[in-house]
């Protein structure tokens, strides 16, 4: 009886030595990662990068587009100013007689608040239009 345990743990060490030396020389390790689900789930991931990606790669494509066109409109925009500016003026476009008027200021607060400001007084709020004070937030 003791022949046979020592030939079995002798079968099993080899037989695991065996298969351990079978599956790194074989690759098969690999089978056994690419089952895994965590695996699968990474292998997911990446394919959804991949694909917003692409789809980043298009949109800045059609952006680009989009800024050659407006830059070539506004390379012709200038060179019409130019010949435009360069132009002499016809005598039926008399210069203008009198330069534009100058900004006034503003009107200061006082001037916009309703109220004793105007002549009128400010009516007493109603309670729908009292709103409530927002409550402090408790930390």
């Amino acid at each position: 009886m003791t022949k046979f345990v020592i030939g079995l743990l002798l079968g099993l060490i080899l037989g695991v030595a065996g298969a351990a030396g079978f599956l790194i020389t074989a690759q098969g390790g690999d089978y056994l990662i690419g089952t895994s689900p965590r695996v699968r789930e990474l292998e997911a991931d990446l394919r959804d990068g991949q694909r917003e990606r692409e789809w980043l790669r298009e949109r800045l494509a059609e952006g680009n587009k989009l800024v050659e066109s407006l830059e070539s409109r506004f390379v012709g925009l200038a060179a019409r100013f130019e010949t435009l500016s360069a132009a002499p003026r016809s005598p039926a476009q008399p210069p203008p007689a009198q330069p534009p008027p100058a900004a006034r200021p503003l009107p200061g607060p006082a001037a916009l608040r309703p109220g004793p400001a105007l002549g009128k007084p400010l009516p007493a709020p109603t309670p729908t239009q009292v709103e409530p004070a927002p409550a402090a937030m408790a930390s």
